[in-house]
Parts: C-alpha cells; sequence; structure tokens
C-alpha cells in the first residue's frame, strides 16, 4: 500500500469484504432485535456498513499506521448505535404522528402510513444483479459489502460535486465583487 491519499474506487477492497464478512452476521441479529423483524433490519445494518465504507480510507489508515488494530470495530460499534437512536427516534415520531391522523380521520384507524425512504441507485440494481429467489435467500458478505460499498461511493461522488458547486459559486461571487469595485 502506498502512503498518500487513498481514493475510493468503485469496487470494495479484500480488506472490507473480510471486515462484512467478519461483522454481517451479528449486525443482521443486532439490527433485526432492534427493528423487530428481518424485514426492515436491512434498512439499519445497510446504513451501517455504509457508514463503515465511507470511511474505510481512513479507518485502514488508522489500523496500518497508527496503530489502532480496532479502529474499524470500534467505529461499526458508535455507528450502529447512533442510527438504532434514529430509528427509535424515527418510530416514536411517527407513532405520534399515527395517533394524531387516528383522532383526526377515524377511518383510518389501524392504517399505518406509508414512509417514504430514500432508495439508492444499488438498491434499485440490486434485483437485475441478484435474480430474483424466494425470501428465505440471504445475500452474502460480498455482495452485502458491494451494496455498501456502492453506496458510499455515491455519497462520496455527491459530496465532491456539492463542494465543486460550492467553490464554484464562491469564485464567481469573488470575481463579481472585484469586478464591480466602485469608482473614485
Amino acid at each position: 500500500m502506498r502512503v498518500g491519499v487513498m481514493r475510493m474506487t468503485s469496487e470494495p477492497p479484500p480488506g472490507y469484504v473480510a471486515f462484512v464478512g467478519r461483522h454481517l452476521e451479528p449486525l443482521r441479529r443486532d439490527s433485526s432485535r432492534v427493528v423487530g423483524g428481518d424485514e426492515d433490519a436491512d434498512y439499519l445494518y445497510v446504513d451501517v456498513l455504509t457508514d463503515v465504507a465511507t470511511r474505510w480510507p481512513w479507518l485502514e489508515l488508522q489500523r496500518t499506521r497508527l496503530g489502532q488494530a480496532g479502529a474499524a470495530e470500534d467505529y461499526l460499534d458508535r455507528t450502529f448505535h447512533r442510527r438504532s437512536e434514529r430509528y427509535y427516534a424515527a418510530e416514536d415520531a411517527e407513532h405520534l404522528e399515527d395517533e394524531r391522523q387516528i383522532t383526526v380521520t377515524p377511518e383510518g384507524y389501524g392504517q399505518r402510513r406509508a414512509v417514504q425512504r430514500y432508495v439508492s441507485t444499488a438498491v434499485r440494481l440490486a434485483p437485475l444483479i441478484t435474480p430474483k429467489r424466494p425470501r428465505t435467500f440471504i445475500a452474502g458478505p460480498a455482495s452485502e459489502a458491494a451494496i455498501a460499498w456502492w453506496h458510499a461511493y455515491e455519497n462520496i461522488r455527491r459530496r465532491r460535486f456539492v463542494y465543486v458547486g460550492f467553490a464554484v459559486l464562491l469564485a464567481l461571487l469573488a470575481l463579481a465583487q472585484f469586478s464591480a469595485a466602485p469608482e473614485m
């Protein structure tokens, strides 16, 4: 590995795939426990793996150069707890809104409101990449790592686009400021 700036590629590195392989089953189990079922657990653990993938170059630097062997595991734990708290907060807010909706419109009693969730390109492309199988199919570490890595790649690419746009806007504003200098 060369010393310097590590760039994020569109393919997950073998170290990240191995990391996901070691932590996938406990993460799935804990996510299922937090959300109360296997159906919605995908939303939580994929987000956690995406957060780890976003920080992976820094976590690898900490492990290899700074001697912090458990940096990725510590970050995984912190991210899981943070995302779990967000999930509980969102569930509480949804529950309160459902109660308000029930008192205002009694005909909607017992019906849950549809929740809009952000779905990335990777999730939309997943059925095309892997054929549909019975619900008992559970994706392996390599495919989970690839999906989470793609989410992180898209997030970083989007952020870079926003940063460049912001820098261009600032440059244009500075140019406009200097070009319209007051006459004396």
